[in-house]
């Protein structure tokens, strides 16, 4: 789910809460970054990430946190 900016999502046994790209960004025009060409391989660019999408990334677990029995001896 998309609000403005902000991504919610359900993974790995919790819910995500994270900051997309602004999309008044001069610099990528909201898509979050840019591909740049290499010199020594133009068929292989790189992506390279806007300062605007580096916003808060939150994690909730969520559910019941998996049992495991751990030994009350040292492991040598």
């Amino acid at each position: 789910m998309r609000i403005r900016r902000w991504f919610v999502y359900r993974e790995h046994r919790a819910v995500h809460i994270e900051r997309g790209a602004d999309p008044n960004c001069d610099l990528c025009y909201g898509e979050g970054g840019w591909w740049e060409g290499n010199a020594a391989h133009p068929e292989d660019p790189d992506m390279v990430a806007c300062p605007c999408n580096d916003g808060p990334r939150i994690r909730i677990p969520y559910g019941r946190l998996p049992h495991t029995a751990y030994s009350t001896e040292p492991p040598f």
